[in-house]
């Protein structure tokens, strides 16, 4: 029997491999290694962090920032929420960033700290986000990342997640007009998983 049988949408992911292999490292960044349980527990007070701040299913929540552990944290605790993921390019100009997270219309907005001073600039243009969480230092009138998470119970939410609800949302490049948003399914997302063991 393929272990993927058991993973029917991306939230299942970490909460498999957390039931069958707990102590395994799920993954390792800058030194700092997080289990298959640690990273579902993460994902489950994420999940409860945007449901309790009303973020409602299929609702897009936006980050900006580079590659971390981080990532993977809201990546599944998104899913988690039924939310949608909205991952900006870093490397836009404010007024890109700001295009893109308004036309997908998110609600919250997670961002890094090499990134304060774009946000800054562009905030009172974000007509949709609500808030503004601080993945790594501080911010003056923004929420840090770690304390907001850490506030919330790990015990998984649970919500129904079909097939079609979508997961993730990609921006295109734009090379010939504004960027458009991408929609990437759960079932599309698990299609893309390998069977294992092999045949």
């Amino acid at each position: 029997m393929s272990e993927t049988a058991a993973i029917a949408s991306i939230a299942d992911i970490t909460r498999h491999h957390s039931a069958i292999r707990p102590d395994a490292t799920a993954m390792v960044f800058e030194g700092r290694k997080t289990s298959y349980a640690r990273l579902d527990r993460q994902a489950s007070r994420v999940a409860n962090g945007l449901i309790a701040d009303g973020v409602r299913p299929q609702a897009r929540v936006a980050q900006l920032d580079k590659n971390s552990d981080i990532f993977f944290e809201l990546f599944f605790g998104t899913t988690k929420a039924n939310a949608v993921l909205v991952s900006v390019n870093w490397r836009l100009a404010p007024p890109e960033i700001a295009y893109v997270i308004n036309d997908a219309e998110a609600e919250i907005l997670f961002v890094g700290e090499e990134f304060f001073p774009a946000v800054e600039k562009i905030r009172d243009q974000l007509k949709t986000v609500r808030k503004i969480v601080a993945l790594n230092g501080r911010h003056p009138h923004w929420e840090d990342f770690a304390a907001w998470r850490d506030a919330q119970p790990d015990v998984d939410p649970q919500l129904a997640i079909g097939p079609e609800d979508v997961a993730i949302q990609l921006y295109t490049s734009g090379t010939t007009g504004h960027p458009k948003g991408a929609q990437i399914t759960n079932r599309n997302f698990i299609n893309m998983l390998p069977i294992w063991p092999p045949t």
